[in-house]
């Protein structure tokens, strides 16, 4: 057996004052894990890992940057849970940068400045695995949630493509996002697999045909007579997301405008007294 020697006597232990140990200590003595060491040992390492993508250095943040939690980009799924239940992850937003500055040097409004920083924060979240709420962008720029949805709303128009914020990602909250926005894409001409590119995050073409039969399926129950409720209960969609669609059908094929009415007054007008 290998003798130690007196610096290992003496420094080795020093290397066991750590983080890792202390927690080590804390879930063998205290939570009942000691007929478990190897499983505490593994859940230490992933606590610290976590620690350490939430307290980033300020060495690695530059000027005009900061650290946020955002959604994790694949937390779809959790699309209904309590924050506290959805995985989250770090990501380093650019509040202020160079363009900010030039462009207010040169006399851009302070709207416009500001809306084109909401697409850059939700872009650089989208492109580090997270995703921005509305309400994110409100608590980080200190305007309202309905302003923040003006500028997106601008921001999509000028550009012609759905910005990447939780809404548009997850399809959660009031905002009716991408299966909308491929309704009016096909309005428009496209077929499904340019509207795939067109969306942002782009989508899979098996995601997009399914919103768009969805959107044709719409349309033959208006060509049969039926309204908004029955369409939502049929297709098994919200009520406002059938709202959206009947909406956009008859902006687009104004002799279905009546739907129901136009079948009912035929009926009447044709069924002897």
């Amino acid at each position: 057996m290998r003798h130690r020697t007196h610096r290992q006597e003496d420094f080795s232990p020093l290397r066991d004052k750590s983080l890792f140990n202390v927690l080590r200590t804390l879930f063998i003595n205290e939570f009942g894990y000691e007929n478990k060491t190897a499983f505490a040992e593994v859940m230490i390492e992933r606590i610290l890992q976590t620690v350490e993508a939430f307290s980033r250095s300020k060495s690695l943040l530059k000027p005009g940057q900061m650290l946020w939690m955002a959604v994790a980009r694949e937390g779809g799924k959790h699309a209904g849970a309590p924050m506290r239940e959805i995985p989250q992850v770090p990501v380093v937003l650019d509040l202020v940068c160079d363009e900010d500055l030039k462009a207010l040097a040169e006399g851009d409004a302070f709207a416009k400045v500001r809306e084109r920083r909401h697409g850059r924060l939700l872009r650089q979240a989208f492109a580090q695995g997270g995703v921005l709420a509305q309400s994110d962008l409100s608590a980080i720029t200190l305007i309202s949630t309905s302003q923040v949805r003006r500028n997106l709303k601008a921001l999509s128009s000028d550009n012609g493509r759905l910005l990447p914020y939780r809404g548009s990602v997850h399809d959660v909250g009031s905002t009716l996002t991408h299966k909308v926005e491929v309704a009016r894409l096909l309005e428009s001409g496209h077929l499904e697999p340019e509207i795939c590119t067109k969306l942002s995050p782009p989508h899979s073409l098996e995601a997009v045909e399914r919103y768009a039969q969805t959107y044709k399926n719409t349309l033959k129950l208006l060509q049969r007579g039926f309204v908004t409720d029955e369409i939502s209960a049929i297709l098994g969609i919200g009520r406002r997301l059938a709202k959206t669609y009947v909406e956009i059908a008859k902006n687009h094929h104004p002799n279905l405008s009546n739907g129901r009415e136009k079948v009912v007054r035929r009926s009447i007008t044709t069924t002897p007294s």
